[in-house]
């Protein structure tokens, strides 16, 4: 027999434990299912921006509040979830390791990942020079030389954000004209530190135990201390998309001020959602807990 819980919560990222951490508080029995706790602060060298803990390290960042959510007896499976099916008391889970999870509601809270390069030395720099945080680890490199990968608003904002930071900033796009908004763009042509490099794509990323330098397709050989890619996310909405939820055109999942989606009993909650363009752990933390409450009054409305 399948025991039924409150809320399947998939994702252990920051959203996926701050909703884990509110159920608990609204005494809900809960279960969070996540193939890596952590997410994507498990790669984040350094956390300034979180509020209270300055300096912290993303890994330090994610144990607290693994451990916080452990205190609160709620169990944090792992395993990756294959699929979800629609019942008449709610939904079934199934993971890859053959087992059955049943519940009355699903917080979806599997984030996004970062579009990558897939050239040479980015793997093995991640953390150590290659990013794709400007906000998160821009601070790093103050007086440094740095390139910010990509021709869109997210790129231009980041050129924009290092101008306070770096000495250096390329800009290195593979299109012969930048496709961020036209403010944002103006500003950028306008910056002193800032050149811009066109139809050039990096296919390697050098260094010795830090990153060095980048080599192009146009045989040019920039040294750099850090790169920054801009090049988009991947909603990982794939799950939900899979059962109904509506997506918007970039792929992200809609929600109300409860972070409700389109079907009764599935919410979403961080990185996933589009419900703000900042994608940072105090936000999902935000949205964590809002969407644990929307979870709590959907119940009791039940």
């Amino acid at each position: 027999m399948i025991l039924m819980e409150d809320v399947i919560i998939i994702g252990g990222g920051v959203a996926g434990l701050g909703a884990a951490l509110y159920c608990a508080r609204f005494t809900l029995k809960t279960i969070v299912i996540a193939k890596e706790y952590g997410g994507t602060g498990n790669i984040a060298h350094l956390v300034d921006n979180w509020i209270g803990e300055p300096g912290i390290t993303g890994p330090n960042l994610m144990q607290k509040f693994i451990t916080h959510v452990k205190g609160y007896k709620i169990p944090l499976i792992e395993a990756e979830v294959e699929s979800i099916e629609k019942t008449k008391k709610g939904f079934i889970v199934k993971t890859n390791n053959k087992k059955k999870y049943e519940s009355k509601t699903i917080l979806f809270a599997n984030g996004m990942t970062h579009r990558k390069l897939g050239v040479p030395g980015e793997k093995e720099y991640s953390g150590k020079g290659v990013h794709y945080c400007h906000s998160c680890d821009g601070p790093l490199y103050r007086n440094k030389t740095v390139a910010i990968i990509g021709g869109s608003d997210a790129a231009a904002l980041g050129v924009l954000f290092m101008e306070g930071y770096a000495k250096k900033i390329y800009m290195i796009y593979r299109g012969d004209k930048l496709r961020a908004e036209p403010i944002s763009a103006q500003k950028v042509y306008k910056m002193k530190k800032a050149e811009i490099i066109y139809n050039t794509n990096i296919v390697e990323i050098y260094g010795d135990k830090f990153v060095k330098g980048v080599k192009t397709d146009t045989k040019k050989d920039i040294k750099l201390d850090a790169v920054f890619v801009e090049i988009g996310h991947i909603p990982l909405s794939n799950l939900a998309k899979n059962i109904g939820v509506k997506l918007d055109e970039k792929g992200f999942i809609p929600v109300d001020k409860n972070h409700a989606t389109n079907i009764p009993g599935i919410f979403a909650a961080g990185d996933i959602t589009n419900a703000t363009s900042l994608k940072q752990f105090i936000t999902s933390a935000a949205e964590g807990s809002i969407a644990a409450q929307g979870v709590y009054y959907y119940l009791q409305k039940s």
